[in-house]
């Protein structure tokens, strides 16, 4: 369907009456020649036009509705198409439009553009008149396209079948670029966990005081602990199992830090399995083995050792310590003689 509206032009008709005193002083031919140039004039030098057109009559609701706007005007106007909103109506809304196309045709402009609108009503709609603004040499002027009458229709029902439940939303699969960025976000956030984490522990570790057996050699370090645990006079006071219990521990860690046996989580026996013979003197083995023994008895059996067992455990363990110990010569590497 289309329609053409022709631009009025001004002040025209308003020389007519001095046009028709001419006829009389031309002859027929002179005076049906000057009309033709006269009439002529305006319709081939400034004629402009504004159409708005669709394919169809028929659509159904919820179809888009291609309209085509098309403009003609002289090369030396400018035209302005309507600024398209996302509704127009309460009923008619814009799905999109395309960029507006210019052709030149000899001395004109053809204009055309695609718009695309969506009908939420069924019946016989009218569609809207679309304002063009064009400017000829300064002059602004309006024109106007015709309205388009359409026929929508609704979505039919078969009313013979049963109702329907209504169906699920479509499940569309992720793809990998939509992935893409949340995967990135949990690798930086992960990052960043793993950084303060680091940091905490680092900071924690480095304010933690280190323990001093890590610090002196074994045998300094269980010498001084047992000059602490003679000062504190335990089984003096009664407290025979908690002295043999750091006695044991003493001697248990100097030989995890001298031997690089773990001592502490092995039984009485197995340590001394642990223990072979090239390491000590089996003297010095048995006697260890004396005060451990003594000491299991003190701790699960309830033994009550004299003042005398009590002090000899202590000297067999300093005895053991001072002939275990390793020099600080025997760390150097050997080196050839000159």
């Amino acid at each position: 369907m289309s329609f053409t509206v022709k631009l009025r032009f001004e002040k025209r008709w308003q020389h007519v009456y001095c046009y028709l005193r001419l006829i009389f002083k031309f002859s027929n031919f002179q005076i049906a020649t000057f009309l033709i140039c006269f009439l002529l004039i305006p319709f081939t030098s400034g004629a402009q036009t504004a159409t708005a057109s669709t394919k169809e009559k028929e659509y159904q609701i919820g179809d888009w509705i291609p309209v085509d706007l098309f403009v003609s005007a002289a090369s030396n106007n400018q035209v302005a198409f309507p600024n398209l909103k996302d509704s127009i109506s309460p009923i008619i809304e814009v799905a999109n439009y395309n960029p507006v196309d210019t052709v030149k045709k000899g001395g004109q402009n053809e204009y055309h553009q695609l718009v695309n609108l969506i009908v939420f009503d069924t019946g016989q709609i009218m569609l809207p008149r679309f304002q063009f603004l064009v400017n000829s040499n300064g002059k602004l002027d309006t024109i106007v396209s015709e309205s388009i009458l359409v026929h929508v229709a609704g979505v039919k029902i078969d009313t013979t079948k049963d109702i329907k439940p209504i169906k699920e939303p479509l499940k569309i699969p992720l793809t990998f670029k939509e992935i893409l960025p949340f995967l990135i976000g949990t690798i930086i956030l992960a990052l960043i966990a793993a950084l303060i984490a680091w940091y905490i522990i680092e900071r924690k570790r480095k304010n933690q005081p280190v323990d001093e057996k890590y610090l002196l050699p074994p045998h300094v370090w269980a010498l001084k602990e047992l000059d602490k645990l003679q000062r504190d006079k335990l089984w003096q006071t009664g407290a025979v199992k908690n002295y043999y219990s750091r006695l044991t521990d003493i001697a248990r860690t100097y030989i995890e830090l001298r031997y690089h046996i773990s001592a502490m989580e092995r039984t009485t026996d197995e340590l001394m399995s642990a223990m072979h013979k090239g390491m000590m003197k089996q003297s010095l083995k048995k006697d260890l083995n004396e005060v451990l023994v003594m000491s299991d008895f003190v701790k699960f059996a309830k033994a009550q050792p004299d003042f005398i067992e009590n002090e000899n455990s202590m000297r067999i363990i300093k005895e053991f310590i001072d002939k275990t110990k390793q020099l600080e010569e025997e760390k150097k590497p050997l080196t050839q003689k000159d």
